[in-house]
């Protein structure tokens, strides 16, 4: 099979991308701990586009400065001023520089999926009202199983009867659950937290306005630091998507109660975010196809969220599923499985849709030819292969290392620990390797190769 579809260019907004292939946001903690940008952070993400990939979206960074953004537990990249905007616009031009485009992903903040920060631990997270989230280990996929049973090896007969009966009933799993979250507090305590999390307080309208706000001043700032577009990080069940979703929003004034004023955050988001940057710039936003949970946020009314959206100013959509609360469905093991509501989105929305969960060229190449959509994305796949583009287009598709849908990068993350791979050895220290140094971009290299060429062969003084 022949995979020239992957590879032709791509306009959105005002940027031309240089093929079909996005590497996913995901958030891999590889700032520093106060969130600002760093080394690995750098390097990370030059792998990537110097295996090919035409776009990077960057894990989400959140503009709250406030404590009860919600969001300190897993450490995520931050641009509330300035200082943050240093580091960001040496990201933008690193990724620049090793050839491929760079969209960058922004937050107001976690809200109930969130916690309490370190520095504020009697603060609780805002969201829309307060509900803390519960997760649902009956949601749990063979990836999430096997971190577990990592874990807990004492568990691994009840997970794997959980694994085994996902329909057991409510009564069922309620026994089940107590041996489980007596046994996981001896391990790690701190991974109760992520499974109940607190209560959240509820946000007030002017936190609501000045977020509103917040989102658009650092839109337009991330595109004066170097950015080629902003995306809204909107998905699988952080702040914006929690306003959206009935579930999590019972809110009873122009914030809450139908689907118009649920999305009323994001819609202002999205209309005060153009008023700044104009009607070329690219701004795009991440939504959950479907939130797959009782009560929640469903595919029809995703739709209509997406048109409503596409009319104040969107540019693109990107899809995902799910939530925390269904962790199976926000990483799932299929093969383009989330491609099922990318048809939806672009009827719904006339726009570019850029779709998740690919990990062979011949899915990809086939969502893109018969029109699924436009642009395909790598996510644990690309942590797997920084150089998948670069294979699939050299016809080495056999040297291809396949993720295994194993969730380690994800329970790494949830365990508060450095982010690695079970099939990548490099990832996560990208940073020592010298090919992805911004001296040895191809963009910079020849320059330097000059420059000290001239200073050849002078005397030490």
């Amino acid at each position: 099979m022949t995979y020239e579809a992957l590879f032709e260019p791509i306009t959105i907004g005002d940027v031309e991308i240089k093929n079909r292939i996005a590497m996913a946001p995901m958030n891999m903690v590889y700032s520093d701990p106060e969130g600002y940008n760093s080394e690995q952070w750098l390097a990370w993400y030059a792998a990537r586009a110097k295996g090919g990939f035409g776009l990077i979206i960057t894990d989400c960074v959140v503009v709250n400065p406030y404590y009860w953004r919600g969001s300190d537990h897993v450490n995520p990249h931050l641009f509330t001023d300035e200082r943050y905007g240093r580091g960001l616009g040496v990201l933008a031009d690193h990724i620049h520089a090793f050839g491929a485009k760079v969209f960058i992903q922004l937050s107001p903040g976690f809200g109930r999926q969130g916690h309490a920060s370190s520095a504020s631990p009697h603060e609780a997270p805002a969201a829309p009202s307060a509900i803390p989230i519960r997760i649902d280990l009956r949601n749990l996929n063979k990836g999430w199983v096997k971190q577990v049973k990592r874990l807990s090896p004492q568990l691994a007969p009840a997970i794997g009867a959980l694994a085994d009966q996902q329909a057991m009933s409510d009564e069922q799993y309620a026994r089940l659950e107590e041996v489980l979250i007596e046994a996981v507090s001896k391990t790690d305590p701190q991974l109760i937290k992520v499974v109940f999390g607190e209560v959240p307080r509820e946000i007030t309208v002017p936190e609501i306005f000045f977020l509103e706000e917040k989102m658009a001043e650092m839109s337009a700032e991330a595109l004066r630091y170097g950015f080629d577009g902003v995306e809204i990080h909107s998905p699988h069940g952080y702040l914006i998507h929690q306003f959206l979703s009935k579930r999590s929003n019972k809110r009873t004034d122009e914030y809450g109660g139908p689907l118009e004023n649920r999305a009323r955050f994001l819609l202002n988001m999205i209309r005060k975010i153009r008023e700044r940057i104009g009607p070329d710039r690219v701004l795009g936003a991440r939504f959950s196809g479907d939130e797959l949970m009782p009560d929640g946020i469903t595919n029809d009314e995703m739709r209509e969220v997406v048109a409503m959206a596409s009319k104040e100013g969107l540019s693109y959509v990107d899809i995902s599923q799910g939530c925390y609360e269904n962790p199976g469905a926000f990483a799932p093991d299929g093969e383009g499985e989330m491609l099922k509501y990318a048809p939806g989105f672009k009827e719904a929305s006339g726009l570019p849709v850029v779709t998740p969960t690919f990990r062979t060229p011949k899915s990809a190449a086939a969502a893109i030819s018969e029109g699924k959509t436009d642009v395909v994305a790598l996510g644990r796949q690309a942590t797997a292969d920084p150089f998948w583009p670069a294979k699939v287009k050299s016809g080495r598709e056999k040297d291809i290392v396949k993720c295994i849908r194993c969730n380690l990068c994800f329970m790494n993350l949830f365990e508060h620990k450095w982010l690695r791979c079970e099939v990548n050895p490099t990832a996560g220290l990208e940073r020592y390797m010298p090919e992805l140094w911004r001296l040895s971009a191809p963009a910079v290299k020849d320059k330097v190769k000059k420059f000290m060429d001239r200073a050849e062969g002078l005397p030490l003084i």
